[in-house]
């Protein structure tokens, strides 16, 4: 009897052990889960851009576009939609029309820190044929709603058809504004609020190609921890041969910019690409721009003068740089935009569209194409990770929500079809940030504009997790990151106590 009680107990705490490993769960995700299948996203058309997006701190990502609508006449309108990881895409909203007739052009959006979605827009008049720059705001909480948003207001004139701009802004209130314009010559200029968009400066020129010939293009804006302002862009010829990229600081307090500085300009030699599509992040230890532009050397894996990914980096706030970085030598091509977004650790992460090309011994061409992923840590570009598309992509575009899932959209290369929109996200190996829920705050509306479309309600596209995610813990589980823990033991000390009990029945009897 002795035995089997002795017996007994060593099965008892067998269990218990299993039972504790079984019942533990860690408080984080460990591990990204690798891309999930790519599925194109319901309710855009056929020839919608990719659109843009922005992350709240409520897991939840606001994306924007111009779509065709039918109001009052078929024309472009500025739709909205919401995506999160466990419900999916909501269905877009237009939530912008034009307030002089035509098509509302989309040109770019800001999330600031009380919540309040501003974008920005070009519409065209049709007597005289000039371009504006549109503003409009709405609280986040009540973005998908048309009456949420304020009357469109006329900021910038003078802009030009190649539709490039960006808005950015600060915690104090600042929002700027850069655009492609021609009101003193071609170049960038800037519009400048202190009052969270209810007033705007004049347009100013930042920068000035002095030649009718040449235009300015892939506008970007960024703002870092220490909330100063960025900014990035290209020279085009009207050819659309790509000439140089320039970076510069903007100072909020004295409502200027430094100096321009040119960050590469392209060799002047047939056949050689120039530096184009630049995009840019700022973590507070460096500022990382990565673009595409032609290989300067010859002697490498790609042919000198074909498009590569090229970087450069400054440690002390854009003052001086490092030497433009290959860090993809291997990799070759041109496939319209591509994408920088920070993670929740600041570490930039780099999503584009090229491909590897090899001749075997026999002459036979090969190439391996898709989107391409790295992440730059510790002053080092990873080795890039490949996600194959369904449909041959182009002109990507990512956010990461919530500091580690990064959602990524593209549509289809242009020269190959049409079918609207496709994305994948990525669970990544970082702890996830705390959750705010997004401020809520009242209308006046006096002020905004009539609706472009009845109130639709949130009825989202649920989004099936890969079986790689469906095993993993929950993100929140109630705010207590003791409580997986807790919930583990509860079993073990259950079993513990009957594995007690049971040993004392069985030696009450022996005795």
């Amino acid at each position: 009897m002795m035995k089997k009680a002795k017996y007994l107990f060593v099965i008892g705490v067998t269990c218990a052990i299993l039972m504790a490993g079984l019942g533990y769960e860690p408080t984080q995700a460990s591990g990204a889960y690798g891309w999930s299948p790519d599925k194109q996203v319901p309710g855009y058309l056929d020839d919608t851009f990719t659109p843009f997006l922005l992350a709240d701190r409520n897991r939840t990502v606001h994306a924007f576009a111009s779509q065709w609508v039918e109001n009052q006449g078929r024309r472009l309108a500025i739709v909205y939609r919401q995506w999160t990881l466990m419900g999916g895409w909501t269905r877009p909203v237009d939530v912008i029309l034009s307030p002089i007739g035509g098509s509302a052009n989309f040109l770019g959006a800001y999330l600031d820190s009380s919540d309040t979605l501003h974008v920005i827009f070009t519409a065209t008049e049709a007597l005289t044929r000039k371009t504006s720059v549109y503003y409009s705001s709405a609280p986040a909480a009540s973005a998908d709603w048309a009456p949420a948003w304020s009357a469109p207001a006329l900021v910038g004139a003078d802009a030009l058809g190649l539709n490039s701009a960006a808005i950015v802004g600060d915690d104090q209130g600042n929002l700027v504004v850069i655009y492609s314009g021609n009101r003193d010559g071609s170049g960038v200029y800037f519009i400048h609020s202190r009052d969270s968009g209810r007033d705007w400066s004049n347009p100013q020129p930042v920068f000035q190609t002095y030649d009718t010939e040449l235009s300015t293009f892939s506008l970007r804006l960024t703002v870092g921890p220490d909330q100063k302002i960025r900014a990035a862009w290209n020279v085009v010829t009207n050819l659309g041969v790509d000439e140089a990229l320039y970076f510069a600081n903007f100072d909020s307090q004295e409502s200027k910019w430094d100096a321009p500085v040119e960050l590469e300009k392209r060799i002047d030699l047939p056949d050689y690409f120039g530096p184009s599509f630049p995009v840019m992040a700022d973590n507070g230890r460096e500022i990382v721009v990565i673009y595409n532009s032609g290989n300067p050397f010859t002697g490498r894996p790609v042919g000198a003068g074909r498009p590569i990914q090229r970087s450069r980096i400054s440690t002390n706030g854009g003052l001086t740089w490092n030497e433009p970085l290959d860090p993809f030598p291997f990799h070759v091509g041109r496939s319209g935009e591509h994408t920088i977004a920070l993670d929740g650790n600041g570490n930039p992460h780099t999503l584009f569209i090229q491909r590897i090309e090899t001749l075997d011994e026999d002459g036979k061409y090969s190439l391996i194409g898709g989107v391409w992923h790295s992440v730059f840590k510790n002053g080092i570009w990873s080795n890039p990770d490949r996600f194959v598309s369904s449909v041959p992509a182009h002109d990507v575009r990512a956010v990461v929500s919530q500091g580690n899932v990064l959602l990524v959209v593209w549509r289809e290369d242009p020269g190959t079809g049409q079918s609207g929109i496709w994305y994948s996200y990525s669970v990544l190996d970082v702890p996830e940030l705390p959750v705010v829920p997004l401020a809520t705050a009242s209308l006046d509306f006096s002020v905004q504009a009539s609706p472009t479309s009845p109130p639709v309600p949130d009825t989202p596209e649920p989004t099936r997790q890969p079986e790689l995610l469906d095993a993993a813990p929950p993100s929140d589980l109630g705010g207590n990151p003791a409580l997986p823990i807790i919930i583990g033991t509860v079993p073990v000390v259950l079993i513990l106590i009957g594995v007690v009990l049971g040993y004392r029945f069985l030696a009450s009897r022996r005795e």
